[in-house]
């Protein structure tokens, strides 16, 4: 069976350095993809005011990350350009499509995962779905807990889009 790896973007600084988060998902993929070798490897993350504003897509700074960390290029499918969670599931839909991969092991992180589980398993129906959680423990309490308020609101957001999406494809 075809499988692949999922890592989810995350902010990047003005100089195209990846974040401490980034930095946390891209190294927990390595363990995931260094247990799995034969699966490919789809990164996310294009532009956006709110994680990148740099000339080059953020998937595309993933993609060195890993390269330099040992990923040969040819384990990479194409970065999905997305800019946010529910655009990750449906750029990478696609890709997965054309390449015929049904299996996938999602990684981002912990605090996110909830979210973007919901997401993807409400979005890539045909596919079996594991997930696979960065630890978000070296972040300030205070950031973490920002960003866990964040994912509460999201979840929210992504619950009615998603029921939405449904609705509008029923007869």
């Amino acid at each position: 069976m075809n499988s692949a790896i999922v890592l989810l973007g995350s902010p990047n600084n003005d100089d195209g350095s990846l974040s401490e988060i980034a930095i946390s998902r891209c190294d927990h993929a390595l363990t995931v993809f260094d247990a799995k070798r034969s699966h490919k490897l789809l990164c996310t993350g294009g532009f956006g005011d709110h994680f990148n504003r740099t000339n080059i897509a953020h998937a595309e700074y993933l993609r060195r990350y890993m390269v330099k960390k040992g990923v040969p290029k040819q384990a990479f499918l194409e970065n999905a350009l997305s800019r946010y969670t529910y655009e990750d599931a449906t750029l990478s839909q696609r890709i997965l499509k054309k390449a015929r991969i049904y299996h996938i092991i999602l990684v981002t992180s912990d605090f996110h995962m909830s979210r973007a589980s919901y997401v993807f398993k409400n979005v890539l129906t045909n596919c079996s779905i594991e997930i696979s959680s960065a630890d978000s423990f070296a972040l300030p309490a205070n950031k973490l807990s920002q960003l866990v308020a964040h994912e509460a609101a999201a979840m929210k957001r992504e619950q009615r889009n998603i029921l939405a999406e449904k609705s509008n494809l029923r007869p």
